[in-house]
């Protein structure tokens, strides 16, 4: 792992607000330990407060805007450095599928914030001081850093009655693991231990619109990134997305775009490679 393809940078206190940008070919880690901020990558916008987790997998997009007097840091890695530094045990799958995704988590405990602490300022020393053996140093923190995120981002269930934000929190996260499942909502609110009506409530109250909405705008997210971004077959698509019948999945599309998939892929994909920056789909039609 080449000390040049990892960034950390530390988010000091400022007396205007910051903003922190990174492309598609970079996997973002944020922690917020105090202040605000608005998260925006493609169709998603999320206002997030620290203490909170941030995770941005390779393939988004990412923007970051936060409030002066905002405290964290910021860790930037390529898809090569996540490779060689998830586990190749039995965690390895698990892992893989939480990273996969994009993660919000707030309510951090102390032990996690403190333990992901530890790892970046071990990694910014390792990067400023270039002493010997520090590509293994690094290589092993990030494989510390990917393991820590998953902890946080699959807790044991608690007892206690969720909060609201922890409610939307798991929300968020279990349909970035589970689109392509199509659960119903019901199976959602078991999965989390809640009653479907508290965990509408929470949901709409965290991002603005019902959960059924969020995951049907998450599988057209995937869908038109699919079809721009590869070779797969409009109906190799679907199954990719969980859809068992290709004719569904047409129609699912029309209806959320009004124009077919095999259309939708003429439109786009010209656009899409010609351009020198990542195409956001939240600019098409």
């Amino acid at each position: 792992m080449e000390r040049h393809t990892i960034q950390a940078e530390r988010i000091r206190s400022a007396l205007t607000k910051t903003e922190y940008a990174t492309s598609g070919g970079r996997s973002t880690f944020m922690l917020l330990e105090a202040g605000t901020g608005t998260f925006i990558s493609d169709e998603v916008e999320r206002d997030v407060t620290g203490p909170c987790l941030i995770w941005a997998p390779t393939g988004w997009s990412t923007r970051i805007a936060l409030v002066a007097g905002t405290r964290g840091f910021l860790i930037r890695m390529p898809e090569r450095a996540l490779g060689r530094a998830l586990p190749t045990d039995v965690l390895s799958a698990h892992v893989r599928q939480v990273v996969s995704r994009r993660i919000f988590l707030s309510d951090l405990s102390r032990p996690a914030i403190q333990s992901f602490t530890t790892l970046f300022d071990k990694m910014e020393t390792e990067l400023r001081e270039i002493a010997p053996g520090s590509e293994a140093v690094l290589h092993h923190c990030v494989a510390l850093l990917l393991i820590d995120i998953w902890r946080a981002a699959a807790p044991p269930l608690q007892a206690s009655e969720p909060q609201p934000h922890r409610i939307s929190d798991s929300f968020l996260n279990l349909v970035e693991l589970h689109l392509q499942n199509h659960w119903t909502i019901a199976e959602y609110a078991r999965r989390i231990g809640v009653p479907r009506d508290r965990l509408n409530d929470a949901v709409r109250r965290a991002i603005g619109i019902p959960p059924h909405a969020h995951i049907q705008r998450r599988l057209m997210e995937e869908a038109k990134a699919l079809l721009v971004t590869t070779n797969l077959q409009v109906a190799e698509v679907g199954y990719k997305l969980g859809f068992g019948d290709a004719a569904y999945f047409t129609r699912f599309f029309r209806r959320h775009e009004s124009l077919a998939p095999a259309q939708f892929r003429r439109t786009y994909t010209p656009l899409y490679r010609t351009r020198s920056e990542e195409v956001s789909f939240a600019e098409w039609p």
